[in-house]
């Protein structure tokens, strides 16, 4: 892995939660997923954040299967690009305005993902149905994975701490992308421990570009 690789590997890249404070205010009725990205593109720096939760860079994961929108069990392990996998873990996209557009965005930058071989996977607590309508309502063309007894967030310790067990939102996530590689090794962690804060598309893309 070269140099820059290395740095971003070991570095959790995020957009701060000043300007995704702007950003919300920016996006307020904009529908469209190309305004969408090309805004969020003009944070700039991001900046690296701690974040300790969830595998470790260089970490396998464990085998995960799970429905998909379309109620299909599917493994994790098949899902991937011939370079890996672009996986989200995130809280809903019925209810999560900050996780619809952190999607959303992703959706947008679909096709550059793809390009560089690597294919978007999200989990969340949504019932398959409920991703089911989102996808409709939204034309997302990547597959989500239903999580809604939050198993697969536990196993793989992302459990946001904050919400500890008896508060309305037990069992969410920190959010989280983790880079995958085809054999479901972490090669990037993108994310805070702010569940505000999501990182940009083009910082995805970024990321991506400094594991060739």
């Amino acid at each position: 892995m070269h140099a820059k690789a290395s740095i971003l590997a070991w570095a959790d890249v995020t957009v701060g939660a000043g300007p995704a404070y702007l950003l919300r205010r920016r996006m307020t009725g904009m529908r469209s997923a190309g305004f969408i990205i090309a805004t969020l593109a003009l944070v700039g720096a991001a900046s690296a954040q701690t974040h300790q939760a969830g595998p470790s860079v260089g970490a396998t994961l464990p085998p995960i299967s799970a429905p998909d929108q379309s109620g299909e069990h599917r493994a994790l392990a098949s899902l991937g690009g011939a370079n890996g996998t672009v996986l989200l873990i995130t809280r809903a996209a019925d209810w999560c305005p900050y996780c619809q557009q952190q999607m959303i965005g992703l959706e947008g930058a679909r096709a550059e993902i793809e390009r560089r071989g690597f294919r978007i996977v999200t989990i969340s607590t949504d019932t398959p149905a409920e991703l089911a309508a989102f996808e409709q309502r939204r034309a997302i063309g990547y597959t989500m994975l239903s999580d809604e007894r939050a198993e697969i967030i536990r196993q793989l310790n992302l459990l946001d701490p904050t919400q500890a067990p008896g508060r309305r939102h037990n069992g969410l996530p920190i959010p989280t992308i983790l880079i995958l590689s085809p054999e479901g090794r972490v090669l990037t962690k993108l994310g805070d421990a702010n569940y505000r804060a999501r990182p940009a598309p083009e910082v995805v893309l970024q990321a991506l570009d400094a594991l060739r």
